[in-house]
């Protein structure tokens, strides 16, 4: 059962990926989370953090693939300067729990990105930085599927990328 929690991010969030009083969860396509970004973008507030992971289903082969290298974690602090985000980008890429690295530091600077509470300008720039990122990385992840699963051309039609949203 999913948790309705305060706050206007928060309860965009539970609007757009729960349904049945939270009882089930809804895990939005490509279109659906740009739609659900331009919501958050659009009411100019902040929220702790926003966890968006996505995965790649092809429903031919019954089959699913989570890209947890290319997941986009926002988090909202108190305080933090450039070695601090530094940092925190250099130990999101490090992370021993993806099957896949992401060595790429200008792409973790947009994927790990850090705000300062309450500052929904920072906030905004970052996941519309986010939201323009998509159309290089969804092509990588394609690529990391197709490899990983094997995919044929004749597959193709029956796959589709989700992303699993999380907020509080």
């Amino acid at each position: 059962m999913l948790k309705k929690r305060k706050g206007e991010i928060n309860q965009i969030i539970y609007n757009n990926t729960a349904y049945y009083n939270g009882k089930y969860r809804h895990y939005p396509t490509i279109s659906g989370l740009s739609g659900i970004l331009d919501e958050i973008i659009s009411s100019d507030s902040t929220t702790d953090y926003i966890r968006i992971t996505p995965f790649y289903i092809n429903e031919k082969l019954d089959m699913q693939i989570e890209f947890e290298e290319f997941m986009f974690f926002i988090e909202c602090i108190d305080w933090f300067d450039e070695k601090i985000q530094e940092n925190h980008i250099l130990e999101c890429l490090d992370s021993i729990d993806t099957p896949r690295a992401l060595n790429d530091l200008t792409l973790g600077a947009i994927l790990y990105p850090l705000c300062k509470n309450n500052d929904f300008v920072s906030f905004q720039k970052a996941l519309k930085k986010y939201k323009e990122s998509l159309s290089e990385i969804l092509p990588k992840m394609m690529e990391i599927a197709t490899s990983e699963m094997n995919l044929k051309e004749i597959d193709l039609p029956f796959g589709y990328f989700c992303f699993e949203i999380h907020s509080e």
